[in-house]
């Protein structure tokens, strides 16, 4: 086996399928690199960059909360949310952090809004690092 049959999807759309060569996902405990006859896996994915080695080179994007199937020959990644690393705009990442920095900070949240303004900073936090 010399490919992996890579889908990337989000509530909204198909966000990517094709055959690449590997595979990097944000695991929860850290980078998770998948390559052909990658054992049987279910992961938890946080918000990160995900990055595909395909014949025609590197494809990254940035990609929420979710969780990836993968096994021998495909990797199938269920997430949020996915935008292209070209698309971000570190500006506006850069005003939602300090937004939900804020918003934490305070102290005054429920745990709910606590726990939504914790997901928005790590979501920007992404942004700012891809």
């Amino acid at each position: 086996m010399d490919a992996l049959q890579v889908e990337i999807v989000t509530p909204e759309r198909a966000v990517y399928s094709g055959k690449v060569a590997e595979v990097l996902l944000p695991a929860w405990e850290g980078q998770l690199g998948v390559l052909p006859d990658h054992d049987t896996l279910l992961s938890l994915l946080k918000c990160g960059v995900c990055e595909v080695r395909d014949g025609s080179g590197v494809k990254r994007w940035v990609i929420g909360r979710g969780f990836a199937d993968m096994g021998g020959d495909h990797v199938t990644v269920l997430t949020d949310r996915a935008v292209a690393v070209e698309s971000l705009d570190k500006d506006a990442a850069r005003t939602e952090l300090a937004a939900a920095m804020a918003e934490i900070e305070g102290g005054t949240l429920s745990n709910e809004a606590a726990k939504q303004a914790a997901v928005r900073a790590e979501w920007a936090q992404a942004v700012l690092d891809a």
